[in-house]
Parts: C-alpha cells; structure tokens; sequence
C-alpha cells in the first residue's frame, strides 16, 4: 500500500508541477501576444519593434515554465524507498514549483504585455521600455526561485537524508512545505507584475522620468517579494525544525 502511495505521489507531483506552471507561462505568453496584436493594429509602422518586443517578452515569460519542467522529470524518474513522508514531501515538492512557477509566469507575462502596449503607444520609448520591462521580469522569478529551492529539497528528501521516520508529523510537516510555497510563491509573482507593468506603462507615457519610474517599481516590487520571503523561511521551519 506504502509502495503504491509513494509512486502515486510521485508521479501525481510530477504532473502538477508540470502542468500549474504551464498554466502561468501560457497565460503570460498569450497576453503579451495579444497586448502585440493590438498595438500593431495601431502602429502597423511600428510592427517589427512591436514584435520584436513581443518575442522577448514572451520568451521570459516562458521561462517560468522551465523550472518546474526540471522537477517534473526528478520526481518522474527517482526511485525513492517507499514511505508516508516520501509521498508526501513528493507531492508537496510538485506543487511548491508548479504554483510558485504559475505566479511568476502570469506576472512577467503582465510586465511584457504593458510595456509591448506602451511601445505601441509611444514607439520612441521602445528602448526605455524594454529595459524596465526585463527588469521587472526578473524581479517576478524571485519567488519561482525560492519555490524551486524547496521543491529541490522536497523531491531529494531521502537523498538528503530527511523526512525519514515514517511519522505522521514529518508527513504533514512534508505535504505543508510544498503547500506553504507554492501559494507564498503565487500571490507575490502576480504582484510584482502587476508593479512591474504599471512600470512599463509609465515609461510609455512619460520617458523622461524613467529613474524615478524605475525606483518606485522596485521599491514596490520588493515589498511585494517579502511575502514570498516570509514563506521560504516557515517552508524551512516545517522541514527541517517542526
């Protein structure tokens, strides 16, 4: 029966993992594709920066996807001894990536759609604006980072030589790991879009004030990150003190 829990958790992780975070990066993809579509509507002179700018947004947005890509294809193809607290550390591991993947996906998505909407708007402010755009991107990956630590640490469990006790508190502390993450990896990715975009946004309409732009984004953004912080340390409290 253990055995059968440990596989399914396994694989039940794996598809998780996979398939929340291609939820958030095909969100973001496809609205920065159609924040595009629309300026070039309006801006067909502008159409090559326009897609241009599309691309590279989309790309970034795409990368939230790869994170738990790679955690898709441990826990798929490990072969841990079979326990409660394996099964469960497993399955937290596939949604601590899968939800923490989703958040930043759908937030750089955000970011890339505003400032290909800003471009459209201003084409003049491509430049200015693509830079606040990556930068705002990168600010959305803190917390899909964080969520892929604990993910890592939740799927080589036994390998590291923790949750091993067959307790119901180390299978709880497990499954609650994953959990805690993932949703302390979700609300922060969007957030720090949402901040983000109204960034790029702002560097369309009025270029000229992209520092001071620039330095209320990451303060916003930073705030916005803190959650995610906060959830990595209880995330680590519950597996390696509770």
């Amino acid at each position: 029966m253990v055995e059968w829990m440990t596989l399914g958790a396994r694989l039940l992780g794996g598809g998780l993992a996979m398939g929340l975070g291609a939820v958030g990066a095909g969100i973001g993809i496809g609205y920065t594709g159609s924040e595009a579509v629309d300026s070039i509507s309006r801006q067909p002179a502008a159409s090559g920066d326009l897609i241009r700018s599309m691309l590279i947004g989309q790309a970034v947005a795409g990368t939230a996807g790869i994170f738990p890509l790679v955690i898709a294809f441990i826990l798929m193809f490990s072969t841990p001894s079979a326990s409660t607290e394996t099964a469960a550390a497993l399955l937290g591991s596939g949604l601590a990536i899968g939800l923490g993947a989703a958040g930043s996906g759908v937030g750089a998505g955000i970011a890339g759609g505003k400032a290909v909407a800003s471009i459209g708007r201003n084409p003049h402010s491509r430049g200015k604006v693509t830079i606040m755009m990556l930068v705002g991107q990168a600010l959305t990956t803190t917390p899909v980072v964080f969520a892929l630590v604990v993910a890592v640490l939740l799927a080589l469990c036994q390998q590291l030589g923790f949750f091993v006790g067959n307790t119901i508190r180390l299978t709880c502390s497990a499954f609650a790991a994953g959990i805690c993450m993932g949703a302390g990896g979700l609300g922060p990715g969007l957030g720090i879009g949402l901040a983000a975009g109204g960034a790029c946004d702002g560097v369309g309409r009025n270029p000229d004030h992209d520092t001071e732009i620039t330095r209320v984004m990451l303060l916003g953004g930073a705030v916005s990150s803190s959650t995610s912080t906060y959830a990595l340390v209880i995330a680590f409290i519950l597996m390696f003190v509770v």
